[in-house]
């Protein structure tokens, strides 16, 4: 479950991808601090909450919500009612006792979405100087919810759906220079289709998807990898790719000696070669946190007492849950590290939230190399930010996907579904690999990556 209009629980790419292919969407952001830590004090008296580009509500401290009525029960929290901006995704929540309805707004434009359920599982959930700090299980998200003194009346009507599209990516949207694209050439595009018919607007927005090549900027569909990415000869198309990817995932599990590989969590671990280990983590999708905790932390207790040199394969791997990537770092360290930064491209003066890792209970002393592929994408790009901070390893394989902002959902005036990439990440040097992708070490095909790190493990001692 997720805050209306937030960020999903879990974050994959969708790509297209034959086996593991998910329509899926993202979660998780964070702040100048710490995984679940409140941010910047926000002075919310007087102020007014713009929303989006040019709309902005007046707020009155004697006619705010009751933040003291909020309500956490066993793990889960009931909002107060009232009126609450998600402060940088332009979307307004309307609380009313069980019910949350959200707004989706533009300079000009406001839909509301579908009613939710009045209850989210949470990390944590507190009143911090006059706003709500929302941590949801699943996410590296602080939601800020921003209380409203006065709510919004939604009155566009379908004919507004491409005005509304126009502002949305126009305010939220952070990469068309990253993705070489031009917005207005694009929406051009858009409206000369709409004039022509359905059909023909369907067929352009997909082919803007496409262009995009955004795995988290889709409306339902999947963003399709380029074949040429993997390094193999021979592999053209899609439908090679599927066959190259299903028949590496079994050749090597087939070659690792002794693997221990729990389904239910997507962990497995065994002997690659002497002296080094193997552990893939080929999603991270696991709803009981706890038990991919348990296993993980098996895994690595016994790969430390066994080997000194670890292969950490995250090449199958399209993403999930991002604390559960940010957890699997904390295997990698014995002291909380700062390891990358977040924050909602359409805010003003940015909450800018700092991840950082906390060290397992066990954790991997020796050399390590991660594979990767055009497949590592969205949470397992979060992990190789946090692993090369809290680790020194070798990369081994192709450049990651290329997703990291999370895909926010969205609905256009005339019903109309979309996710949308509303955040940058950065390394905490500000470097940004969204649409390049998180680059390798040593460069391999994706079907010779583990010869190749292998090779680099045993070429010293």
């Amino acid at each position: 479950m997720s805050l209306p209009s937030s960020t999903h629980n879990h974050r994959t790419a969708a790509i297209s991808l034959g086996l593991f292919a998910m329509v899926c969407v993202a979660c998780g952001s964070d702040t100048t601090v710490t995984v679940g830590d409140g941010g910047d004090d926000v002075d919310q008296a007087g102020v007014d909450v713009s929303v989006s580009a040019g709309v902005s509500i007046a707020r009155d401290d004697a006619d705010l919500p009751d933040l003291e009525s909020l309500e956490v029960v066993d793990g889960m929290v009931t909002l107060p009612d009232g009126w609450f901006e998600m402060a940088g995704y332009g979307t307004v929540l309307h609380v009313d006792g069980d019910a949350v309805v959200p707004h989706y707004v533009t300079t000009s434009t406001c839909t509301m979405g579908d009613t939710e359920d009045n209850e989210f599982p949470v990390d944590r959930a507190e009143a911090v100087d006059g706003v709500l700090v929302v941590d949801l299980v699943g996410t590296t998200t602080v939601n800020r919810l921003l209380p409203l003194s006065d709510g919004i009346e939604c009155d566009s009507d379908p004919d507004d759906a491409l005005v509304a599209l126009d502002e949305l990516f126009v305010t939220h949207y952070p990469f068309f220079d990253e993705r070489g694209l031009d917005w207005n050439d694009e929406m051009d595009r858009i409206r000369a289709a709409a004039d022509v018919g359905d059909e023909a607007l369907a067929a352009e927005v997909e082919a803007f998807v496409q262009r995009l090549g955004d795995g988290h900027t889709t409306f339902g569909g999947d963003v399709d990898v380029d074949p040429a990415d993997f390094g193999v000869d021979g592999v053209t198309t899609i439908e090679q790719v599927n066959q190259l990817y299903a028949d590496e995932a079994a050749a090597t599990f087939a070659a690792i000696d002794d693997l221990d590989f729990d389904p239910a969590v997507s962990v497995g671990w065994g002997t690659l070669a002497e002296g080094v280990g193997y552990l893939a983590v080929t999603d991270f999708l696991a709803d009981d946190h706890e038990a991919f905790d348990a296993a993980l932390s098996d895994a690595v207790a016994a790969l430390d007492e066994q080997f000194d040199r670890l292969v950490v394969d995250m090449r199958f791997n399209p993403g999930g849950y991002g604390d559960l990537a940010v957890l699997t770092a904390g295997f990698f360290t014995d002291e909380p590290t700062q390891a990358y930064r977040k924050w909602a491209y359409a805010e003003p003066d940015p909450f800018v939230q700092t991840i950082e890792i906390e060290p397992a209970g066990e954790h991997f002393d020796g050399r390590i190399a991660v594979l990767t592929s055009p497949v590592t994408a969205s949470a397992a790009e979060e992990f190789l930010l946090a692993i090369r901070a809290v680790a020194d390893p070798i990369l081994v394989g192709a450049p990651s996907f290329g997703a990291f902002s999370d895909a926010i959902d969205w609905v256009l005036p005339d019903g109309t579904e979309l996710t949308l990439s509303m955040e940058v990440y950065t390394d905490l040097d500000g470097v940004s690999y969204e649409g390049t992708g998180i680059p390798v070490d040593v460069p391999a095909p994706f079907d010779q990556t583990v010869e190749a790190a292998l090779a680099e493990l045993t070429s010293t001692p």
